[in-house]
């Protein structure tokens, strides 16, 4: 009989003595893939994420890493920054996880209202239609932007960004789909900020 499997937690922390703060002088930028999306609210998250992963790779040596596909930009981050500095780590890219009603699983989804809640739903809505939109030939960025900001706004969220549909590795900003992209959306729905995306797979051939 098979000994049974066991998961271990251990929770990476960083002093919060400013003593600490003080003395520490380099971070680690992954250029380009930082900027926009996350990035244009939060302008020095990303240099925050990279050079805190980094100081966790090298103390703990792993094989590979998963990182969830919703934070799509920071799996793209990290991807890049261990290729670039030749870490010997696979990342890998976990699929997103959704509840039942297909709002994408986040801790602040506790803090919506039911009303809020079933107002979220629209971005999952929205972002599977532009993907069927997309995959019958309607490749023109802009309008599939329009489709999901419509969408959103009708049922009461505001946007902290929705204009990106980004190729999937470089997450250059695409005009028309003719390879690989994610449609990427920050809302927000009362206090509550939602991330969500959603992988678009087409290439020149396919249409």
């Amino acid at each position: 009989m098979k000994p049974p499997h066991r998961i271990l937690r251990i929770h990476f922390m960083i002093s919060s003595n400013p003593q600490n703060s003080l003395n520490f002088k380099k971070w680690l930028q992954v250029e380009n893939l930082e900027k926009g999306m996350c990035g244009e609210s939060r302008p020095v998250f990303f240099r925050g994420v990279a050079t805190i992963v980094t100081k966790l790779f090298n103390i703990v040596e792993p094989d590979f890493a998963v990182f969830g596909k919703k934070d799509y930009q920071q799996w793209r981050l990290i991807q890049r920054m261990v290729r670039d500095l030749d870490f010997s780590i696979k990342v890998i890219g976990s699929e997103m996880v959704r509840d039942d009603d297909g709002l994408a699983m986040s801790s602040g989804n506790v803090h919506l209202s039911p009303e809020q809640r079933k107002q979220a739903l629209s971005i999952n809505k929205s972002l599977s239609r532009a993907r069927i939109a997309a995959e019958k030939g309607h490749v023109n960025c802009q309008e599939l932007r329009d489709m999901v900001i419509k969408a959103i706004h009708e049922a009461g969220g505001k946007f902290d960004y929705a204009e990106h549909i980004v190729d999937q590795e470089s997450l250059k900003v695409e005009e028309e789909i003719t390879s690989p992209v994610v449609f990427c959306v920050a809302a927000w729905f009362g206090k509550v900020r939602l991330i969500d995306n959603m992988e678009i797979f087409i290439r020149n051939g396919d249409l």
